[in-house]
């Protein structure tokens, strides 16, 4: 009982505080317009399409031997954080679409793509059962996937995405567990659930510098290369913009 009781206390933290990263991901966006020129619309629906179904098929070839079984949600509960987080970074890995930043931001866009496209497939299937709220409740926390993928991205820009990749799969993981797994043992879901509320807690608390470094490291380039081409010179980035050097509000 206690441990229903954890689950549905991580539920309701989730969805408020999935309406302030909703919020804050939406200003986010609109000031990262300021900084990267956006590429072509069809390239991030293209992406984002590509994550969605990598994932999804991943996904199902995992799960489909223990179809209808309570291992299928444990086995769902292991791997939808590194499956579907290392699909919505496939952008930033293959894309030859411009610069880092270009495709930091065809990254991120398209993990908006992903998160609207399961968010609209649970709103389906939840409607179909009747349940109104929980497919509107699930549609407002689509967000939680580009918040994910600005961590994630984060590190990357900082010179790990492999460390990126681990902390958003971590991240993810914890936030699905505890549902997940809330029939297959309520106790052990239970235990979950406080991993599920640090989860919600630190992305919550983490966006602001995910996105601001990525602001800041755009920036910090456009300027060296305007003073670069002032100069009359070439440029090119280095080291020293991956590893941080000369960013006074580096942590």
């Amino acid at each position: 009982m206690i441990g229903e009781l954890l689950v549905v206390v991580y539920i309701l933290l989730a969805v408020v505080l999935g309406i302030g990263v909703f919020t804050k991901t939406l200003s986010w966006l609109a000031e990262t317009d300021r900084v990267v020129f956006p590429p072509s619309r069809v390239s991030i629906l293209g992406w984002g399409l590509v994550a969605f179904v990598s994932a999804l098929v991943l996904e199902f070839s995992i799960i489909y031997p223990f179809w209808g079984s309570s291992a299928m949600l444990l086995l769902l509960a292991i791997a939808v954080g590194p499956i579907e987080e290392g699909s919505k970074l496939l952008p930033y890995l293959l894309s030859k679409n411009g610069d880092e930043m270009s495709r930091w931001y065809i990254t991120l866009r398209a993990s908006l793509v992903f998160g609207l496209m399961e968010a609209v497939l649970y709103f389906l299937v939840l409607l179909s059962r009747g349940n109104l709220i929980g497919g509107l409740l699930r549609t407002i926390v689509a967000m939680y996937h580009v918040a994910w993928t600005a961590v994630a991205l984060e590190d990357a820009l900082k010179g790990s995405l492999l460390r990126g990749y681990l902390r958003a799969s971590l991240l993810h993981g914890l936030y699905d567990a505890p549902v997940l797994l809330l029939y297959f043992s309520g106790g052990f879901a239970g235990l979950l659930a406080l991993g599920g509320i640090w989860a919600v807690v630190y992305l919550y608390r983490s966006l602001d510098e995910a996105f601001g470094f990525a602001v800041r490291y755009r920036t910090k380039l456009l300027e060296r290369r305007t003073n670069a081409e002032g100069m009359g010179g070439s440029w090119e980035s280095n080291e020293g913009e991956k590893t941080g050097e000369g960013f006074s509000s580096w942590p």
